[in-house]
């Protein structure tokens, strides 16, 4: 038998900064966006949508290999 230390994780704490870093990417994404490409315009909205769409999916895809298939939302 090994020598196994497994350490408690609180999973609501955990999901919370997975949400919380993937909110900072979206903004700091967002931000560098509105240099190239004039923030209001169609090309910037296209681009925003799928920079949030595609980001919140990754989070997500992140969170299911973890805990499998939950549902979450951190307010």
């Amino acid at each position: 038998m090994s020598d196994t230390i497994i350490q408690e994780l609180d999973t609501l704490d955990l999901v919370k900064g997975i949400e919380r870093k993937n909110k900072k990417m979206q903004a700091i994404l967002l931000q560098k966006l509105e240099l190239v490409v004039k923030k209001g315009s169609t090309e910037y909205e296209e681009y925003r949508k799928v920079i949030l769409d595609e980001s919140n999916n990754y989070a997500r895809a992140i969170v299911r290999l973890i805990f499998g298939d939950i549902d979450f939302m951190v307010k």
